[in-house]
């Protein structure tokens, strides 16, 4: 290789290597400190010049330099990385007066040629030291034209504490970012849960936007400096993968709520948005930017991290260390949220019986809004307490409060979603859903609720499609109880069926897997399905089990005074599913009895028979 700094180039047998210039100069300087360890804030501080960027894009930089000198990190031929501490530039150089050698010795086949004009020894180190600095302080690139931005993602922080214990802190920070950006007007803003995939992620900035479905990426660092925070913030551009804006900001800890907020404002000024949405003006500052203690920010971090695994055990802890973070700090808003989240995810996943989970979480929510009711978790959270408890009205009154404060809140989305479908509008339901998807590709919670809608709209080839779409996405969480539902209503049984053995393998569960296929070898499909729910019927005997999950088995067998039975069951229960009573496709085997339409009006009250209307 050779490289001429006066000529700006990289070249190989005559043949130049297009680098972008700031790749370029990071070769130069590591060249002229050859065989020392260059740490990584020299290269930031020296290579990039007065501008401010993450260490990310250094080492982006870097891949991109050992990608056109065909090196990788593992045999370092060239570039070699220390781990955390930075760089080292470990080929030989021969200095030449001719950028064309070709008397060069052979065997030098790892040499980088440097032109010089008259240098000898140590001088030729200092000249190129001198050429480095010139070339760094030049204009780096024009200022680019701002483009427009009307969607982005916040990938995770990158932790630079030296502690990997600490990466539960950096992902409450990137939490409470993302938060403060879903208040800019016209913004939509990927959640948390479908960007957490992407930590230590080599891809492209291009390639995560695309993947995304986003214009701009939001990076940065967490460094810890004694009592203060460190945090290092850029802007990309996901359609050209180019810098566009970045700061450092430091902070007392106890101000994180100052230095999220300000990141947030000179973002929305970088994509010409105002820094709160519409009617959420004459917010307090000074009462929401007050000094927090630091150990409600650790417990509320640590608390996100074992909520998004989603296991029993996991969201038991999330919950011990939302009370925590509240008991410390009890004007924690989003802290009081996320604890009402976690309580309805107990109820939602069936760890704990529904009308616990509910007063949980309206206890909660009350909390977090009065807490501060411009955040608009609370908001959200109180939307689903009047939903499920049958207040369809308030439900959805609440959820158009929480949009106004975040207009990317996956959850008040889904609601509305709920409530369009109420109203019979059901193509603007499904649409808005798809809409959640692009906000949320990556998380359970907030693709599931499309299949679902589509499944009830009776559109089953677009809900199986949506389904297995969603298990691309999430590989870890098993859609076959699903595809068994609608093969069912599709009248294809033994897919339906294999689909059912397929999901009782997966849990382990030897019992319903031995029963549906007794059932079947007894009495064909609806044997199955008999089976299966004597098994739930036996089963809840000795631990929880949703009614409605019996009487959905005893439905699809064609026992109508079974499923009856337990869905009276299920409404005394306070199951979630029942609030979508007049549309689930496999309860059409009870629509005409008397005790059906009983059903509904203590699901719907007053509403009943207009939603049963609108339902088909």
């Amino acid at each position: 290789f050779v490289v001429d700094p006066e000529a700006w180039r990289l070249s190989r047998k005559g043949q130049e290597i297009h680098l972008k210039p700031v790749v370029l100069r990071l070769l130069i300087y590591l060249i002229a400190n050859r065989g020392r360890l260059v740490s990584r804030q020299e290269l930031m501080d020296t290579v990039w010049g007065d501008t401010v960027i993450s260490e990310s894009a250094l080492t982006k930089a870097a891949a991109r330099l050992r990608k056109a000198l065909g090196d990788d990190s593992a045999t370092h031929r060239y570039l070699e990385t220390v781990h955390s501490r930075g760089y080292r530039f470990v080929a030989d150089v021969v200095e030449t007066d001719s950028a064309d050698q070709p008397g060069l010795p052979l065997g030098k086949t790892r040499a980088v040629t440097v032109r010089r004009a008259v240098l000898a020894g140590a001088a030729a180190i200092v000249a190129l030291l001198i050429l480095a600095v010139f070339w760094l302080r030049a204009p780096q690139h024009e200022t680019p034209q701002k483009e427009v931005v009307h969607s982005l993602a916040v990938l995770p922080l990158h932790n630079l504490t030296d502690d990997p214990a600490q990466d539960y802190y950096v992902d409450g920070l990137q939490d409470l970012l993302i938060t403060e950006l879903s208040q800019l007007p016209g913004l939509r803003v990927t959640s948390r849960q479908s960007t957490k995939r992407y930590r230590d992620s080599q891809l492209s900035a291009a390639d995560i936007a695309g993947e995304l479905g986003v214009e701009a990426l939001v990076e940065g660092s967490l460094l810890e400096k004694g009592s203060k925070v460190e945090l290092t913030i850029q802007l990309i551009d996901g359609r050209s993968d180019e810098h566009i804006w970045a700061e450092r900001y430091i902070r007392e800890t106890p101000y994180v709520f100052s230095l999220i907020s300000d990141m947030a404002n000179a973002i929305g000024a970088q994509i010409g948005s105002t820094t709160v949405s519409p009617g959420v003006e004459g917010v307090n500052r000074e009462e929401r930017m007050r000094p927090v203690d630091p150990r409600a920010i650790d417990a509320y971090s640590l608390g996100l991290t074992h909520m998004d695994r989603v296991t029993p055990d996991g969201i038991r802890f999330a919950i011990d260390q939302f009370e925590r973070a509240v008991e410390i700090e009890p004007e924690f808003a989003l802290a009081w949220g996320q604890l009402g989240a976690a309580h309805s995810m107990l109820g939602l996943y069936g760890y704990v019986p529904p009308r616990e989970s509910k007063e949980k979480l309206r206890a909660a929510v009350l909390h977090a809004i009065e807490a501060d009711n411009r955040i608009f978790i609370g908001h959200s959270g109180l939307g689903w307490v009047h939903w499920w408890t049958g207040d369809f009205d308030g439900g959805c009154e609440s959820f158009e409060e929480a949009l106004r404060f975040n207009p990317s809140a996956p959850y008040a989305i889904h609601g509305e979603a709920d409530c369009l479908m109420l109203e019979g509008r059901m193509d603007e339901s499904i649409a808005r859903l798809r809409e959640l998807v692009t906000i949320s590709p990556f998380s359970v919670m907030h693709s599931l609720p499309l299949p679902y809608h589509l499944y009830v709209a009776r559109r089953f080839d677009e809900a199986i499609t949506a389904a297995k779409e969603m298990q691309v996405r999430s590989p870890q969480f098993s859609m076959h109880w699903f595809l068994a539902k609608v093969y069912w209503q599709q009248g294809r049984f033994d897919a339906a069926l294999e689909e059912e053995r397929l999901e009782f393998e997966g849990r382990g569960d030897t019992i319903l897997l031995a029963a549906i296929d007794k059932g079947l070898d007894a009495a064909g499909p609806t044997g199955a399905m008999r089976a299966m729910a004597e098994a739930l019927v036996s089963r809840s005997r000795t631990s929880y089990v949703d009614p409605f999950d019996i009487a959905e088995a005893f439905a699809r067998a064609e026992m109508v005074d079974e499923a009856l039975y337990w869905l009276d069951k299920a409404v005394e229960h306070g199951s979630y599913k029942m609030n979508y009573l007049a549309f689930w496709p496999h309860l059409d085997v009870v629509r005409d009895d008397p005790r059906y339409q009983d059903l509904l009006e203590r699901v719907y009250g007053r509403k009943a028979q207009e939603i049963e209307q609108l339902s088909h």
